[in-house]
């Protein structure tokens, strides 16, 4: 099969998936040929679902690859920024953060997800800051002052931004318009058909 259309997701996911299973039924002492025969049916369940769907295939790919907590299902915004800017990832989440769409959006996962402990008048304060020609928000600033749990932010080494797939997936459609275009096939695709 051509995984031309994915880029690297497809081929970065079947790395990661052959070491992860490599790594867990070596430690059970499972033998060599049937994790072979489990990389293998992984391998095909991957190409039935790029052949049935590609443009959500496209979008599970790149979400399983940067996965960086499989427990919350928080994936790394900072590796999907990178694809824009190797040498200064934060930046362009701080550009995704700066528009006030992004903000709504955030705090309306925020509200349903996270109502007890979000400050939503701290979200409206910074809604309304987007007006103002100098205004930057990071990722840091915002789980700081909102008590936000949707996006995280953490230093040093294995760092970098994170957020859960619907927020991943809003990043991913406002970074690449090409994804966009393709979701809104889809979902359009599926409301024709009653889906």
């Amino acid at each position: 099969m051509d995984f031309d259309f994915y880029g690297n997701a497809v081929h970065e996911y079947l790395i990661e998936f052959e070491e992860n299973t490599h790594k867990i039924l070596k430690r059970i002492k499972i033998p060599q040929a049937e994790i072979e025969l489990q990389i293998q049916e992984e391998k095909e369940r991957i190409e039935k679902l790029i052949e049935t769907n590609k443009e959500y295939a496209k979008l599970l790919m790149d979400l399983r690859v940067y996965r960086k907590d499989s427990e919350r299902n928080m994936v790394s915004l900072t590796q999907f920024a990178k694809r824009k800017n190797e040498t200064n990832p934060g930046y362009v989440i701080q550009s995704w953060l700066r528009d006030r769409n992004t903000l709504e959006f955030l705090r309306l996962w925020e509200k349903e997800h996270n109502p007890h402990y979000f400050n939503d008048e701290a979200a409206k304060s910074l809604i309304e800051k987007t007006h103002e020609p100098s205004f930057t928000l990071t990722a840091k600033v915002w789980t700081t002052e909102t008590n936000a749990r949707g996006i995280e932010s953490k230093q040093g080494s294995g760092g970098g931004t994170l957020a859960v797939e619907p927020i991943a997936v809003d990043f991913i459609t406002w970074l690449f318009p090409e994804r966009r275009y393709e979701l809104i096939k889809l979902i359009s695709k599926r409301a024709l058909l009653g889906v």
